[in-house]
Formats: C-alpha cells, sequence, structure tokens
C-alpha cells in the first residue's frame, strides 16, 4: 500500500520562503549598487585638462561643449576632456569671460575659490584670482546663479544682464553694482579695460597682471581711490596711468621695469 504524502511542516516552508526572500533582496541590493556603480563611472570624468594663460598673456579655448571661453593673464582653468551626462562642471582661478552654448539637461557650473556659478547660456565675466581681496561676476546675457561659500552665507543669488555682483572675502560683504551691457568694454576684444567702481589698488593688480611688470604703491592710503573708466584703444600702460591720474592724485615715475605710484609730488 503507497505511503501518503504530507506537506511539508510549517516551520519547513517558513524558513524556505524567508530564504528567497533575502535572496530576492541581495538581488536588488547588488542591481542597485551596480547600477549606481555604472551612473557613476558615466558622470565621473576621466581625463582632465589644466590650460595657463601666463602674465601679459591672453587666450582663447573651445571646451567639449563647444562652450568659448577666454582667460585672462595669471589664469588657471582646469575642465574635463569629456562633460558627463549630468553637468559640466570647471575650474578657475583667475578671470575668465564664457560664452556659455545652451544645454537645458546640463547646466554649466565654475566653481572659483568661494564662487560657484551656475548657468545653462549665458554670457558672464568671472574674475576670482587667489591673490586678490575680492571676487566678482558680471553677467552680460542671460542668467546665472552665485553661490557664496562663507561663514554665513550659503545662499544663491541670481543675477541678471547689467548686474555685477562683488564679493569681500575678507569681510564677506557683497555690493551689487550695474553697467550697460551693449556697451560693455570687454577685455577679449582688443586689450579692452573695464573698472566699474574699482579701486586704484585692484586696478594696479589688474595691470600688473596684463602688461607683465611690477607696480608698486608707496603709500597704501592711495590704493582705495575710486574709479569708473573704460579704454578701449589699446592705450599703454604710460597712457591708462595718465588718464586715471587726471585729477593728480598721486604721482608715477619709472625706474627700469618698475612703476611707483606715489603721493603727488609738492
Amino acid at each position: 500500500m503507497p505511503r501518503p504524502e504530507f506537506p511539508p511542516r510549517s516551520g519547513n516552508l517558513r524558513r524556505w520562503r524567508w530564504s528567497l526572500r533575502i535572496i530576492e533582496y541581495a538581488a536588488a541590493v547588488a542591481a542597485v549598487v551596480l547600477a549606481l556603480h555604472y551612473r557613476h563611472q558615466a558622470n565621473t570624468p576621466r581625463e582632465w585638462v589644466e590650460v595657463y594663460a601666463g602674465m601679459g598673456e591672453r587666450r582663447e579655448i573651445v571646451l567639449p561643449d563647444s562652450t568659448h571661453v577666454w582667460l585672462n593673464a595669471g589664469t588657471k582653468l582646469i575642465y574635463p576632456k569629456q562633460f558627463n551626462r549630468s553637468m559640466r562642471q570647471v575650474y578657475l582661478s583667475g578671470e575668465m569671460f564664457a560664452d556659455v552654448r545652451r544645454d537645458e539637461d546640463r547646466p554649466f557650473i565654475v566653481s572659483a575659490d568661494r564662487l560657484e556659478v551656475k548657468v545653462l547660456g549665458t554670457q558672464f565675466n568671472l574674475k576670482s584670482y587667489q591673490e586678490d581681496a575680492k571676487s566678482e561676476v558680471s553677467l552680460v546675457r542671460g542668467k546665472v546663479s552665485v553661490g557664496i561659500k562663507a561663514s554665513k552665507m550659503n545662499g544663491k543669488l541670481t543675477l541678471e544682464p547689467g548686474d555685477i555682483l562683488r564679493f569681500n572675502k575678507t569681510n564677506n560683504h557683497i555690493d551689487f553694482l550695474n553697467f550697460d551691457p551693449d556697451s560693455y568694454a570687454n577685455w577679449i576684444d582688443n586689450d579692452n579695460f573695464f573698472f566699474v567702481e574699482q579701486t586704484l589698488g585692484d586696478i594696479v593688480a589688474d595691470l600688473r597682471r596684463h602688461f607683465a611688470v611690477e607696480i608698486v604703491v608707496t603709500d597704501k592710503s592711495l590704493c582705495d581711490e575710486t574709479y569708473y573708466a573704460s579704454f578701449v584703444n589699446e592705450e599703454s600702460l604710460d597712457e591708462i596711468l595718465d588718464a586715471l591720474n587726471k585729477d593728480r592724485l598721486f604721482s608715477v615715475r619709472r625706474e627700469a621695469e618698475v612703476y611707483y605710484i606715489s603721493p603727488p609730488l609738492k
């Protein structure tokens, strides 16, 4: 007589189902980890390019997305040989003017010291030299979002065309200035200079880098004098200094390759 078959004990059945759940859970976790790994691989640049414009030099480069970038004197730009799928990230020390190719799916982000500028497609100027006390963003066209990494300032600010955001790294102070974007004397064309309420100290720093000469201000109180001026006719250093000194607030003398700016002669 055949022996009747009995169903397995419920304890064994529960253990079997629990084992299946563990296997399914482990497989799901493995799938997620694998997906994250491939996503990370796809979004992590493997090769980086470093470009430098030396003192007295300006350079124009085209990034992998066809964005045009101009580097001012004493500037370093680091960018990936190929942008990833989610964003276009570059790193700047110095000054650049960017004509960013629009890409709705991948924002263009520039990290420069304590500033982070985020755009989709626009024209803007970013100046952030490590040795300078101030950094600034000037927007010509489009819209940019500026994030500031500071002790009490972690929000983001939005600029419109004609806006200048100037950030003092020493005291975390922000100034908002305005200019006419249609008459913007961009430095990438014919060695132009465009100074909007800039101190003589800041201007001297720009002139040092551009002309690759040493300029010494012998009286630091002169560095706080503020100027609004533009130079669009390829003026020489002597011509620029003479124009800035139209009110004879200082004197200039040259010894060999060094310029000295001092209080006015009596």
